[in-house]
Order: structure tokens, then sequence, then C-alpha cells
């Protein structure tokens, strides 16, 4: 049997149901040379059971169980893809889902370009059912990628990019380390190491708005706020060794450190806040008269009432300082898009 084309990896933790309909949308694509990659993180839901029922019916679907449950979804990723026979690598999670025509637009593109390291496609929101919604993940805009994901406003999900496997040798693994916020590092890292890539006009695929237990799903806990910062000294790192280290994006990471502090003080534990905050300091991202105001209000915060917080921080964030306070993207989901089904012949044409 023939290498197939493209590899699809799909990371899944108890999902029977909802990868049932991953696993449809992959058997649906109008391009037949892939092969899915179910990597299970220890199930015990009977997921295994249904994705072995379908692997009998099409060999072109392969199941591996980590050997250490919890591993978690960056692990199975770099799992898939030390596997994968395909020339072309596609991170599919386990509830989201792909248009018929994405396998066969995306290797057509990425084989008019062979310049690129990887290609990508815009997603859709959906609740349900792809096409329940008319709502685009984001859009491409004037800024660079690579500000917007340091600013959160992030350009692309998971599923997203087509990958050229080789170019993956570049990126290096998923880091198995970080409690969510994979992809979002994932893909930093790749623009900060100045892959080669191109945004394609076509929505091709689906992430679902989580309601779902999912690999990551306490991302609101405290191993997950101290998970995410950590992040933030190893991409300041890369950013300096790669010569990008600019100015806008010492800003731009000051104000993810900052947030990580409010965070904090949310929590009630202005140690861990001015902890954070410090580390902002010592890593040259603030100076000292910045960082006395931060530390100010931060204490200021961590002794006012619960109310006169939440007022304080909105105000704060409507007029404080712009080189201090997170801001919420203003493009992220904010374009609506034709309905779903007009995309199939949109595709079709590209």
């Amino acid at each position: 049997m023939n290498a197939p084309s493209i590899s699809v990896i799909i990371p899944t933790y108890n999902r029977r149901d909802l990868l049932q309909q991953t696993l449809d949308s992959v058997q649906q694509q109008t391009f037949q040379d892939w092969e899915a990659i179910v990597v299970d993180d220890g199930s015990d839901d009977g997921s295994q059971d249904m994705v072995q029922q379908r692997l009998a019916a099409d060999p072109r679907i392969r199941y591996v169980r980590q050997p250490q449950a919890g591993s978690g979804a960056s692990a199975c990723r770099n799992k898939g893809t030390a596997i994968a026979k395909g020339d072309y690598i596609i991170y599919l999670d386990s509830d989201d889902c792909l248009a018929p025509s994405a396998l066969e637009n995306r290797y057509r593109l990425m084989e008019q370009h062979p310049e690129l390291d990887f290609g990508v496609f815009p997603c859709m929101v959906f609740h349900q059912q792809p096409g329940d919604t008319n709502i685009l993940w984001n859009l491409e805009t004037e800024q660079e990628d690579l500000d917007r994901f340091l600013a959160r406003d992030v350009p692309w999900q998971t599923t997203s990019p087509i990958w050229r496997k080789s170019a993956l040798e570049i990126v290096g693994l998923w880091n198995s380390e970080n409690l969510g916020w994979d992809d979002w590092e994932y893909h930093l890292r790749a623009v900060i190491l100045g892959l080669n890539y191109s945004w394609f006009p076509y929505p091709d695929c689906f992430w679902r708005k989580p309601q779902y237990v999912s690999l990551g799903s306490k991302s609101g806990s405290v191993e997950h706020l101290k998970s995410h910062e950590e992040c933030l000294p190893r991409l300041q790192q890369l950013l300096s060794q790669t010569g990008q280290l600019t100015d806008t994006r010492k800003v731009l990471l000051r104000i993810q450190y900052f947030w990580f502090a409010e965070a904090w003080i949310e929590r009630q534990n202005l140690s861990e806040a001015l902890r954070v905050w410090q580390r902002c300091f010592d890593q040259n991202l603030v100076d000292q008269s910045l960082y006395s105001l931060g530390v100010g209000y931060l204490k200021w915060m961590n002794s006012a009432p619960q109310i006169l917080q939440k007022m304080t921080r909105k105000m704060v964030q409507a007029i404080g300082p712009k080189s201090l306070i997170f801001r919420r993207s203003t493009t992220l989901r904010q374009v609506t898009m034709p309905t779903f089904y007009q995309f199939p012949a949109v595709l079709a044409s590209a």
C-alpha cells in the first residue's frame, strides 16, 4: 500500500460521540488519498471499540492508544506525527470537523505552491452541526500575524494550517508540558522561526464552541495559569535569538505578564501577582516607573471590595496605559460570512 498524501492527526479523550462526527467529516472527503490517525489519551467511554469498527471497514483509519493515559493533546499530536506517513499533516481536534472538499483543495494549493511550509485556511464556528452559524473564527488583517499572536488576537485555530511534513522538523515537537495554549505556542513558534506560509481565503474547517470535556478542560486552574506563564520567557528568548524582539513586541509581552498578575489578584493571591510582575521587570520588559505603577495598582486591587475591583478594571481597561492593559480582540469571530452551504461550490472553483 502506497503512503498517503495527507495524514490527519486526531488526539482524543472520552469523546466517542463527537469523534464519530469528526471521523465522518474525514471519511466524506472528496479527496481519497489520506490516513486518519486517532491517538487516544486513555478513553474509557467506548471510543476504542468505535474506532476499531471503523478501521475494520476503512484501513485508512489508524488507532493508537497512549501507553500513559492523561499525557495531553500535545503528546498525542507528537505521537501521531512520529508515525504519520503522509507528505502533509493536518491536526484535527476530536470535536471539530472538515468541510467535504477541504483535503482536495488544500492538497492542490500546496502542490501549486511548493515554496510554502504551510498554508492557512479560515475556520468557521459551530455549535452542534457544521454550518449552524455563519461566524468566522478570525480574519486576516494588515497587522503582522506574529504580533497578533502575542496580543492573543489568535489569527487561526489548530486545524486551519496544512503543514508540509518536512517543515515540522524546523518547528520541533509540540510542547507536552503546556497545560493549554499549546496550539497558540506552536503556531507562534512556527511564525517566529520564519516558516514560509500563506493565507488562502477559503473557509474549510469547523471549530466547535466548547461545551464538552476536553483534553484541556481545566484551563482556568492555578496549574494552567502557571503553565501559560512559562510560555512567555521561552517566546521572548526565541524572539531575541532571531532578532525579532522589537519594542512593540516587548510591550505585547509586558501586557501578557500584567494580565497574569491581574489573574492572580482575581484569585486573591497578591504574592503571586507581585511575583509575576517582578518577573516581567527582571526580563527588562518594563522600566522602574511603570513597574512601580503596576505594583501600586495590584496592591490597591487586592485590597478593594470585589464589586469595586470589577468597576476599576473596566475603567482601567478603557482608559489605562495601552502599554500595560490587556484588551480583548476586536477581530476574533467578529465577521460574518455566507452560509456554509455555499462554501463547497466556492472551494471547488477556487
